[in-house]
């Protein structure tokens, strides 16, 4: 398993860059609530966008790609979690690193859309207009359900320091 900082390293001059430190803040907080590694986590949520700036013009390799480049530095089970954060690669979420990931990705945009002052009611609503325009994002928080959670607990996770 690599380290934090070597992450970091890897992710320093992508464009996804900011994006993967608001992902990685969401998962570590996400693995302390559900009992499960947060550094591990934490790593995952850096890496998740390493391939973007390669795929963005063929989504269906976003993660998959990273995943390849990550082989032998993470263990399978992270690898998975990366190929699986986007639907187009058609790689399903199996498990919680998997959907929590999902879940962090899918926040981390709509909270870039608007500024970390957020509260969790003006967060919720921006959720349920985002989510009105993009379909993918209500499937995707749907996995909050399936880690027992409830949408508000994990925005006041999310918002917490």
């Amino acid at each position: 398993m690599i380290s934090k900082e070597e992450a970091l390293r890897l992710i320093e001059n992508t464009s996804k860059y900011s994006h993967a430190l608001v992902v990685s803040a969401i998962m570590r907080k996400l693995a302390e609530k559900l009992g499960e590694n947060k550094d591990k986590w934490e790593i995952v949520g850096l890496l998740h966008d390493l391939d973007y700036d390669q795929t963005r013009n063929d989504m269906s390799k976003h993660g998959i790609i990273a995943s390849q480049i990550l082989k032998g530095k993470l263990p399978e089970d992270c690898l998975y979690a990366i190929k699986s954060h986007d639907y187009r690669t058609g790689f399903k979420p199996k498990s919680k690193l998997d959907k929590a990931l999902i879940i962090a990705d899918t926040l981390a945009i709509i909270i870039e859309r608007k500024s970390r002052k957020l509260n969790v009611k003006i967060l919720k609503e921006e959720i349920e207009r985002f989510s009105e325009e993009n379909p993918w994002c209500k499937e995707n928080l749907r996995k909050i359900d399936e880690l027992g959670l409830k949408i508000t607990e994990v925005l006041r996770l999310v918002m917490s320091k």
